[in-house]
């Protein structure tokens, strides 16, 4: 069995529709923190720690990373959705996109984006923690589920959703805690 940690990046300096890739806020380095000693409390000994290249994600990952005297693994599968479109497009384009169902989208870029997080998962063969963002862990959850729509729940920043490999089956332990507002 192996046990998988995922991890929401904390709170953002900028929303998504403002910067490409902005750094996390105070609140979100505080959030990082409290991510890494749940994740250090809850995690095997053994544990493989990779982040999307985004800003974000890679500071959230560096309390656990220094807790754990571990390097982090930048994995560019786990990185945001990609778009196509303009900072100032951009929020509604995601908008758009969370009401949608897989079977619905036609956007080569966002169905190899999908397939790469689902393939990268399923080739995980330690214990891991990924830390990673909102669509990401909506991918991955769906996948669980064998669900077409695309939202599948609201993880909030620096959540742990947790999923175990048992058997070549990826399984959900326990969903994030989910936010009460909209995604920054």
């Amino acid at each position: 069995m192996i046990e998988l940690f995922l991890v929401r990046h904390g709170e953002a300096a900028q929303a998504w529709g403002q910067h490409e890739d902005p750094e996390l806020s105070s609140l979100g380095c505080s959030q990082a923190r409290q991510a890494a000693v749940a994740v250090d409390a809850a995690a095997p000994k053994e544990l493989v720690l990779v982040s999307s290249p985004k800003v974000r994600a890679q500071q959230t990952a560096e309390p656990l990373a220094e807790l754990r005297s571990a390097p982090v693994v930048v994995q560019p599968a786990f990185r945001e959705v990609p778009s196509m479109t303009d900072l100032a497009t951009r929020q509604a384009w995601l908008q758009n996109l969370m009401r949608s169902h897989w079977s619905e989208i036609n956007d080569a870029a966002v169905l190899e984006w999908r397939a790469q997080i689902l393939s990268n998962v399923a080739a995980i063969g330690h214990h891991t923690a990924v830390f990673t963002h909102f669509m990401v862990l909506n991918v991955i959850v769906g996948h669980i589920r064998g669900c077409d729509k695309v939202l599948q729940f609201w993880p909030d920043n620096a959540s742990v959703t947790r999923c175990r490999v048992i058997d070549s089956e990826l399984v959900l332990v326990s969903l994030g805690a989910q936010m009460d507002t909209q995604i920054n």
